[in-house]
């Protein structure tokens, strides 16, 4: 015992530094006994080491690849991504020592995962002495106990730390404890390293000091409110606030007790106050800009606050038990479901409320992916080369149309009469000279005449995009003008031409509101705002408007959508229309001022208020509204087979996956991701077939940015319509989810974001003006077509980052390797 604890305070230092324990290499394994390959290496070479988390008193166990010189490109071709993984530290992982063909390692368990399912870390001895590993030991033990005891280890006297080892409760911990064992001469060695460490261990306890006594001060926090909120208090707990530190990326403890109370004011609007005997910290109407986020594991409550001059700043507290916990979840939910729907929490039934305490909680549990989707599978291998044989031919059998007289182009139109449309991956040769060329080989720069050029007399910027799926065009909407935009064989874009006005068959001009391919990418179905009840049919060889469909006098159209997935690479005619209360098959060919397929129709007597639409490639819709119900639809002409709650917020715009298993919604300030997989079902059925039985509904995943994201970009959050990859060959081939804020790309990737926790799985690029579109090249998910007001640039994945400080805080001039066309047509 007392060999324990004076390496205990030679290790850790006179803060708590566990940072500072890492095992710089070994191998990682996944154990699922049952399964077909019980032991499955994750990571060949690893690095596990120990975490702090922005939350106090909580830490990771985080196993790192480590990636050997010249592998870093051999994985960006395979589109591998998955470069660690990590564990929340608690008594619940059972960590414990282990050995593998005789080699000593370590074992655990995954609070979010599986409860069968073990990871093994068997140490490289060559890398790790015998008193690392047990150091490292102890450091985990000791971050499981802050944990429990919601203190720091450092603090804990002497006869406290004698009664957690002789009568702790939880057998895990004594398990662990019991399991470090440390002579005399492993102290002498251990002296050795406290004597290197000693001096940077000081550092950061008196740089930790300082920022502690700058928060305690109450500097950095927004000015305090004036008045507080009154009304009926709905819900009050306790708790230990903390206010993200934007220059040491943590969570500073600003008070160590306030009270937390949701009152409401009125029918429907509620506020929400933190205060302490002290001091009054915030006051605030419950809204989605809160950018809430309810960590069950962590027992955490974060949230953003914008001050008058729309400064942001992120809280964070945990509650002191958890029935506090519980009461300020339910109460929050209660508080937002009644401020968006207008109506009260008590009407909804009980599997309803469960659906949406769920959808507001970052680490509910989804069920488990596909089992073809496995690290190393070969649908998360998108080689270059694949795609470059693919398109190849693709590329081969299509011309380029004619130049039609009205339409402006940057080549004369005799260089297009034996140009093929060349649309190949790029080659393993060419992504290491990239960065280099992008710069002056994207031909890019397209010199326009005063008409057509960047500083447009009538004021228009870029509004609408349309990515082409057979051409390699892409379709961007600028008032009343279309620009056309081809995709180059080094994943790059280039200005094409101009169709120069968009009049309607009367010769009015008009800027369309919408815009989607149709018919093998030879015309355009455009919307007019001003004229809801028809559509029109572009011909994108002639560059003019050729047909004028009356959908139907009393049905205006909201949106369309193809008839599946991929019909518009098909001559299909028709189209899916969707109006407030309606969804309908839309047959032009029928002739006269009523094209809907009157065997095709389906309409609600309430005022459903549908808002967007998506297909699956057997045709399944997916219909979002403006109350943030989702309706899922085997086909057309009858009533939903599930209909999902709404949490409240609109849904501006939604897509499913080829095979219709994940459905994305989008919504202002969040996405919500939801399997529709029906639970226990052998035939793996899913909510478009067959209804969710009523106590099981799918747990939605709410897909957000971080609050403490938030701070540093500055501004709320108003995402785009969210979309994932596409590509016809099906088996899972959708991978990832782009969407924007702001001037922020922002992509997650589709396995990391179903794992549990992992919400935050995203990847983020800045520009210096705000997207207006951005989706993906057809396909593929290595390169993102973005739309500026104007400009039109295709970035790389790959060059999305991590959300760091850095990454989000970029100045506005910065530009990283991306093809640009930064002359507007």
């Amino acid at each position: 015992m007392n060999a324990l604890k004076s390496l205990g305070r030679l290790v850790w230092g006179s803060r708590d530094a566990p940072e500072q324990f890492k095992l710089p290499s070994g191998v990682l394994y996944e154990i699922t006994p049952g399964a077909k390959v019980s032991r499955r290496c994750l990571y060949k070479d690893a690095e596990l080491c120990i975490r702090r988390t922005n939350v106090q008193h909580q830490y990771q166990l985080v196993a790192q690849r480590v990636v050997e010189e010249g592998e870093a490109a051999l994985l960006e071709e395979e589109d591998e991504d998955d470069d660690e993984r990590a564990f929340l530290i608690g008594v619940e992982i059972a960590f414990s020592g282990t050995t593998f063909e005789g080699t000593y390692g370590f074992k655990w368990t995954d609070i979010a995962g599986p409860a069968d399912t073990e990871y093994e870390y068997i140490v490289d001895a060559n890398a790790s002495t015998m008193v690392m590993r047990e150091a490292f030991a102890l450091a985990v033990a000791r971050c499981a106990w802050e944990r429990k005891a919601n203190r720091p280890y450092s603090e804990a006297p002497a006869d406290e730390v004698q009664e957690m080892l002789a009568r702790v409760e939880d057998d895990q911990l004594e398990l662990m404890l019991s399991n470090v064992k440390i002579d005399d001469a492993d102290l002498v060695k251990a002296a050795e390293y406290e004597a290197e460490a000693k001096a940077e261990f000081e550092q950061q306890a008196a740089a930790a000091a300082a920022v502690e006594k700058e928060a305690n001060s109450g500097a950095g926090l927004p000015t305090e409110p004036s008045t507080m909120a009154d009304g009926e208090i709905i819900v009050s707990v306790l708790g230990s606030l903390y206010l993200f530190d934007a220059q040491t990326t943590d969570f500073v403890e600003t008070c160590e007790e306030v009270a937390l109370t949701v009152v409401k004011i009125d029918k429907y609007t509620y506020w929400m106050n933190v205060a302490s005997n002290d001091r009054n910290y915030s006051s605030q109407v419950v809204e989605p800009e809160m950018n809430a986020v309810f960590n069950h594991d962590y027992r955490s409550f974060i949230w953003n606050y914008f001050d008058a001059n729309k400064k942001a700043y992120s809280f964070s507290i945990i509650p002191t038990d958890s029935a506090h916990y519980d009461a300020l979840h339910q109460g929050m939910t209660r508080a937002a479901y009644e401020t968006l729907n207008k109506e009260p929490w008590s009407k909804v039934s009980e599997a309803s409320q469960e659906y949406m305490l769920d959808a507001y909680e970052e680490d509910v549990e989804m069920l488990p992916a596909p089992d073809s989707w496995s690290v190393h599978s070969e649908s998360d291998n998108d080689s270059d080369s694949e795609d470059e044989e693919s398109e190849d031919e693709l590329g081969k059998s299509i011309r380029h149309a004619p130049v039609p007289a009205n339409v402006k182009t940057s080549k004369r139109e005799d260089e297009h009469e034996d140009e093929y449309i060349s649309d190949a991956g790029e080659s393993e040769d060419e992504s290491e000279s990239d960065k280099s060329d992008d710069d002056e080989n994207d031909g890019s720069e397209y010199e326009s005449d005063g008409q057509d050029g960047g500083n447009s007399s009538d004021g228009a910027i870029n509004s609408k995009l349309a990515v082409g799926y057979k051409h390699g065009r892409s379709f961007v909407v600028r008032g009343s003008r279309i620009g056309v935009f081809k995709h180059t064989d080094d994943d790059k874009i280039a200005f094409d031409t101009t169709i120069s006005h968009v009049d309607d068959t009367r010769g009015n001009r008009f800027t369309p509101s919408s815009v989607m391919l149709h018919e093998e990418d030879s015309a355009l179905v455009l919307m007019n705002s001003e004229r809801p009840h028809e559509l029109y049919k572009m011909d994108l060889e002639y560059g003019k408007v050729v047909e004028e469909w009356k959908v139907h006098e009393d049905v205006p159209t909201v949106t369309v959508a193809p008839n599946s997935k991929y019909s518009q690479m098909t001559g299909d005619k028709t189209l899916v229309g969707l109006s407030h209360n309606m969804l309908y098959r839309i047959d032009p060919r029928i002739g006269g001022d009523n094209l809907i397929v009157q065997s095709e129709n389906q309409s609600y007597t309430t005022k459903s208020h549908f808002t967007a639409a998506a297909t699956t490639e057997s045709g399944a819709i997916a219909v979002g509204s403006g109350k943030g119900e989702i309706r899922l639809f085997d086909r057309l002409g009858v009533r939903a087979k599930t209909t999902l709650p709404a949490l409240g917020e609109p849904i501006i715009g939604i897509d499913v996956t080829s095979d219709g298993r994940y459905v994305v919604a989008t919504c202002k300030t969040y996405l919500l991701l939801i399997d529709t997989k029906l639970p226990d079902d052998s035939a793996g059925k899913t909510g478009f077939q067959k209804p969710f039985p009523a106590a099981q509904k799918p747990a939605p995943r709410r897909l957000q940015l971080k609050p403490e994201h938030v701070v540093y970009m500055g501004a709320p959050i108003a995402f785009t319509p969210a979309k994932f990859n596409q590509s016809p060959e099906g088996n899972h081939s959708e991978k990832t989810i782009v969407t924007s804020s702001g001037p922020f790309v922002i992509t997650w990737n589709l396995r990391r974001a179903l794992g549990k926790g992992r919400g935050d799985a995203y990847q983020i690029k800045q520009y210096p003006d705000m997207v207006v579109a951005d989706n993906f090249r057809f396909g593929q998910d290595r390169s993102i077509v973005v739309t500026l007001p104007n400009d039109v640039q295709s970035v790389r994945r790959s060059q999305l980052a991590k959300p760091t400080r850095s990454s989000l805080m970029l100045p506005s001039s910065s530009r990283n390797d991306a093809s640009i066309v930064n002359a507007p047509y």
